[in-house]
């Protein structure tokens, strides 16, 4: 049975109406503005430069008023983090979003449908001020800089798009009738390559609206990061098995170690040349109210403001921080973003980023924690539960905690201990903004995690000894002093450069949206999700049985685990073409294994 569309459609960022919709066009208009007569000042056009960023965490486009779920305020919290081996949810918590991280995601799934209306909205916008620029009253190199801050904005939208639907249409008139065909990754990821390439080049240290702009560094790193991406996909064969039911999406065109070298000099420049640095206090970066902080490592962030004098902030439910019932913190849910415990066992106690990492709830205990002069709630962890007296068969309630540091055995002992710790939201009244809602800016590319690609790159250019040297520098901040270091270093050492570079981007990378497309770039996706255990982990030191993780028989992970396991499939590396967007054009071929 074919689902109704909405009959409000907003097609590669243009507006659609149906005729029973459409009454207002016998209407006078309330003015005669237009792109043609609009687009003459630079003010305004850093008005449209600044739509452009704003559509990264968007809560409205035109036509559609409430679109979160397709972008980085909402739904890309799922999409670019799961599924993955990292993150599950319990079916028992219902919510939009969710489909990602249970693995059981359609093409009527709502934040993949608006995914794409909103990425192909930003580059709409994007098409407009390079339609327009040339007619505005500035400098050429005034001109020549919004071209480039806008072509790296196309670049940032075509590249999501791409990660996750393999080949999409490329637009590059802002008057499409959005009719276009799908191109091929060979097309797209070249169009891409060139939009990064002209930015690079023609961007300088800093972009035209300041730290929320792109520069010529963070069209380095993306550079950087896509042709990683392309080099893994090839040598590994991601999504080769499908090419022969969508040809579309095929990487043999990958010149695998041309990217390498290609990704190798981009990222060089950013680690020798920028001014960006490894901030001191790993957890400055995902505190809400430290943006001084974030800006001196982050090249690009999804921008929140703090003022709240731009009138809008996303919900704080969605994203991955400690579980609160928004007493004490905003609300945080404890059904998503649910961590696996083997990336708890990924670290060694003693890694500061562990405890950061993975928390228990603010609502079972907490300790508070001033940062520049903002509170926060530190979860203390540890949860109350039930003993038992086995004589007297009395049932008391205790404090106990969430692992055991002698062991480094985490102990889960109801439902819904363990979480995300990422993100900390500051008190409630600390802020302007309500209790459920948030100012946190997101990091979407920060130097650690160049730190490492840069070390990726030279490993498979042929120097693996340069590449610890990178890798070795992010682990250094997450050591308490150089004797942790040392013992670190040897603790997470792997004979396999590869191994230890993945453990290391996870470690790092937690919840920063890295982890799920390293297992499908290098082919390990279908193993890692199998390979979940919802009735016991083993911490890495051996299979010692009081050392097994024991779940209860309620517990979320075992509603989660296995309906992930259960639900993945093969071909579901890429996501489906909705069938409003197919509907609406008629050009579209469905991916593999989603049927037309």
């Amino acid at each position: 049975m074919k689902m109704k569309t909405r009959p409000l459609v907003v097609i590669l960022g243009l507006t659609v109406l149906s005729c029973a919709k459409a009454g207002f066009l016998d209407q006078k208009p309330w003015s005669q503005t237009s792109p043609e007569n609009f687009y003459t000042t630079r003010q305004q056009m850093e008005m449209a430069l600044v739509s452009c960023y704003e559509t990264i965490n968007t809560h409205k486009i035109p036509g559609y008023s409430y679109c979160q779920r397709g972008s980085y305020a909402q739904g890309l919290l799922y999409i670019m983090n799961a599924p993955s081996d990292d993150v599950v949810a319990a079916q028992s918590s219902n919510d939009e979003g969710l489909e990602m991280e249970w693995g059981n995601y359609v093409e009527s799934t709502r934040c993949i449908r608006d995914f794409w209306k909103v990425f192909y909205a930003g580059v709409n916008r994007c098409n407009v001020i390079l339609r327009y620029v040339d007619g505005i009253e500035a400098d050429e190199s005034v001109k020549t800089q919004f071209k480039a801050e806008a072509r790296f904005m196309r670049a940032f939208f075509y590249y999501h798009l791409a990660w996750n639907f393999g080949g999409v249409p490329i637009v590059e008139d802002f008057a499409s009738d959005g009719t276009e065909p799908r191109s091929s990754l060979q097309e797209v990821y070249r169009f891409i390559l060139d939009d990064l390439t002209f930015a690079y080049e023609n961007l300088g240290a800093a972009g035209l609206l300041g730290n929320i702009s792109a520069n010529r560094y963070t069209a380095a790193a993306y550079i950087g990061r896509i042709c990683n991406y392309l080099a893994a996909c090839r040598r590994y064969g991601t999504g080769a098995d499908l090419v022969a039911e969508q040809p579309l999406n095929d990487f043999a065109w990958v010149d695998a170690a041309a990217m390498t070298t290609r990704a190798k000099e981009a990222l060089k420049v950013v680690v020798e040349e920028s001014p960006y640095e490894l901030v001191g206090d790993y957890t400055s970066l995902f505190r809400e109210t430290s943006k001084a902080e974030q800006y001196r490592e982050c090249l690009l962030l999804a921008e929140e403001p703090l003022s709240g004098k731009e009138g809008y902030w996303p919900n704080s439910y969605y994203l991955p921080s400690p579980a609160s019932n928004g007493a004490v913190v905003p609300v945080a849910y404890g059904g998503r973003h649910i961590p696996t415990p083997r990336g708890f066992y990924m670290y060694h106690e003693s890694d500061i980023r562990r405890d950061y990492n993975y928390t228990g709830r603010v609502t079972d205990g907490y300790e508070t924690v001033t940062v520049d002069g903002y509170t926060y709630a530190n979860p203390s962890m540890q949860t109350k539960i039930t003993v038992t007296d086995e004589t007297t068969g009395i049932s008391r309630q205790v404090l106990h905690p969430l692992y055991e540091n002698d062991r480094q055995t985490y102990l889960p002992v109801s439902g819904m201990q363990i979480c995300p710790g990422k993100v900390r939201l500051a008190a409630i009244g600390d802020t302007r903004h309500t209790w459920q809602q948030s100012a946190f800016s997101y990091p979407l590319m920060r130097l650690a995690d160049v730190y490492l690609m840069y070390a990726e790159a030279l490993y498979f250019d042929g120097d693996e000894a340069q590449g610890r040297t990178w890798m070795d520098k992010v682990l250094r901040r997450a050591a308490t002093d150089e004797d942790n270091y040392t013992f670190l270093k040897a603790y997470y050492h792997r004979n396999d450069f590869l191994e230890e570079l993945l453990e290391s981007r996870e470690r790092e990378l937690v919840f920063e949206f890295s982890r799920k497309w390293d297992l499908i770039r290098f082919n390990r996706i279908d193993e890692a999700i199998s390979s979940l255990d919802e009735e016991k982990v083993v911490e890495r030191e051996g299979v010692v049985d009081d050392r097994y993780l024991h779940f209860d028989s309620t517990g979320y992970l075992r509603i989660g685990i296995p309906n992930l396991k259960q639900n993945w499939q093969h071909h579901k590396i890429w996501l489906p073409l909705s069938e409003e967007q197919r509907g609406v054009n008629q050009s579209l071929v469905q991916n593999a294994g989603w049927g037309q």
